[in-house]
């Protein structure tokens, strides 16, 4: 160091809070098995989608509409476009599944890190809000439809 030059230290380190400790532990294991987390979710979504009594998804209802109303003479027998409907609910519940596990592990992250994380909740709970009005007016219009149409 030179003579005279001016050093600038501090004796107050930044100390974390047990909350940004307990969140920067678990930022850490979310990015490390948020692969394996997305992939275990789809594996669940597409298999419970090929079994009838346990397909389940965001938009079930109009999955159930869309099936009825592709099943017209003109689709018969073009398995394309009869398992069109499930493919979508499927696609789009899966979609959506990765994308709030992502956007969580982000935010605990930056918790843990001691970011502010206001802009970062912004969008996903925008999603959450968007999506949530989407499946109850699907469930609202689609309610009274059955398989058998």
């Amino acid at each position: 160091m030179k003579k005279g030059a001016i050093v600038l230290t501090s004796n107050n380190p930044v100390r974390k809070t047990p909350t940004q400790i307990v969140a920067k532990a678990i930022g850490k294991l979310g990015r490390k098995y948020q692969h394996q987390i997305i992939a275990a979710g789809t594996t669940l979504i597409i298999c419970g989608q090929t079994m009838p009594s346990f397909a389940f998804g965001l938009f079930a209802p109009t999955q159930v509409a869309l099936t009825c109303m592709f099943a017209s003479a003109g689709a018969a027998g073009n398995a394309v476009i009869n398992a069109l409907p499930g493919v979508l609910n499927a696609a789009i519940t899966v979609v959506l599944f990765a994308y709030f596990i992502v956007s969580g592990v982000k935010v605990v992250s930056a918790i843990g890190d001691g970011q502010e994380i206001t802009q970062m909740v912004q969008q996903p709970i925008g999603l959450f809000f968007v999506t949530l009005i989407l499946y109850i007016g699907q469930s609202i219009l689609f309610a009274g439809i059955t398989a058998a149409c």
